[in-house]
């Protein structure tokens, strides 16, 4: 089976959700991110997939302590994906799993179908309406598969498409989600603008 890994950051005000903050402020777009990481982990928990959180610094957040976590390591997105794939297929898994935690529409059946689809793809990819991604898993580690991608682009799917390609990957596109970047974003889910309200 394959594996999962949860990329993430500790929930700091002024550290996370920065495009939300000039709109509900630094503390609020922290507790945003903080409910989208408990939810992003629960869901990998039920899934009953095997998990590993990787964090962009140490943390002793309370939010840790019940599980051990490990650094991504690069200076850049791509990279840090790279090594985190390369790590996750070296645990006799047949693909490694790269997801974020900016998803509420995320299911469990979404990665069970990523599971599945490295069973005989190279590549998968849960396109996200900003042209990016919300999950890509790989069945073998390729430095090229992350070449010239503009990250924080709305080219980042294309361009990741256009590599896969050219290393003759067979590909597997599950379906269109939308990350929480902005507050057109959060405003589509009722349980965040509750959130934000209450505070």
């Amino acid at each position: 089976m394959a594996t999962l890994g949860i990329f993430a950051k500790p929930p700091r005000p002024g550290l996370v959700k920065t495009r939300l903050i000039p709109d509900i402020g630094a503390d609020n777009a922290a507790r945003v991110y903080r409910y989208c990481l408990e939810y992003t982990r629960g869901l990998a928990r039920r899934s009953g997939i095997d998990y590993q959180l990787y964090l962009t610094e140490q943390s002793d957040d309370e939010l840790f302590r019940d599980e051990g976590y490990a650094l991504q390591q690069g200076d850049n997105l791509g990279t840090r994906m790279l090594n985190a794939i390369t790590e996750l297929l070296a645990r006799d898994s047949n693909g490694g799993i790269i997801i974020g935690t900016d998803c509420l529409d995320l299911r469990i059946g979404d990665l069970q179908a990523a599971v599945q689809a490295l069973t005989d793809h190279d590549l998968v990819l849960m396109p996200a309406v900003d042209g990016g991604y919300a999950l890509i898993g790989c069945s073998k580690a390729e430095p090229a598969i992350f070449d010239g991608v503009i990250w924080s682009s709305d080219r980042v799917l294309e361009q990741t498409l256009a590599n896969a390609e050219t290393l003759h990957y067979r590909a597997s596109l599950l379906e269109t989600v939308r990350d929480i970047d902005t507050l057109q974003d959060l405003e589509l889910y009722p349980e965040l603008r509750a959130l934000v309200a209450s505070n």
